[in-house]
C-alpha cells in the first residue's frame, strides 16, 4: 500500500493518473494549507485535523469522496455522477466537470469548518 499520495498516484497510469494528479493539484490550490496523506487507501485532505475530501483512482473512473449531505442545487449538479450514497464517479471517457468539483471541495471545506 503506498504511504504518501505521490506514491498512490503512480501506482496509476494513463488517464487515471492524470486525472488524479488534476484533482490533487485542484484541491492543493483551493486548501493550501490541506495535509495530505492515504487514508482508506486513497488519498485523502485535511485542514485542521478534520477530514475533507478523498480521491480514489480506478481503471475507468476517479471519485470523490465523501459526497453525502449535499444542498439541493448542488446535489442536482452531482446526480449525474452519482455512484452510491458517498462517491462521485468521474468516467475518465469523459471530461473532468471541474467547476462541479471546485464547488464540491469548497463545500466539503466549509463542512469541515463547521458552516455549511
Amino acid at each position: 500500500m503506498a504511504a504518501t499520495v505521490a506514491e498512490y498516484i503512480d501506482g496509476f497510469e494513463g488517464l487515471t493518473r492524470e486525472r488524479l494528479e488534476e484533482l490533487r493539484e485542484m484541491v492543493l490550490a483551493m486548501l493550501p494549507d490541506a495535509v495530505e496523506g492515504v487514508a482508506y487507501g486513497i488519498a485523502g485532505y485535511k485542514l485542521a485535523g478534520k477530514p475533507v475530501v478523498y480521491l480514489g483512482g480506478f481503471a475507468a473512473h476517479v471519485g470523490v469522496y465523501p459526497i453525502t449531505d449535499l444542498p439541493p442545487e448542488l446535489e442536482a449538479q452531482v446526480a449525474p455522477y452519482r455512484s452510491g450514497k458517498g462517491t462521485a464517479r468521474f468516467a475518465n471517457a469523459e471530461p473532468l466537470p471541474r467547476d462541479l468539483i471546485e464547488d464540491l471541495v469548497r463545500f466539503l471545506a466549509n463542512r469541515a469548518a463547521g458552516s455549511k
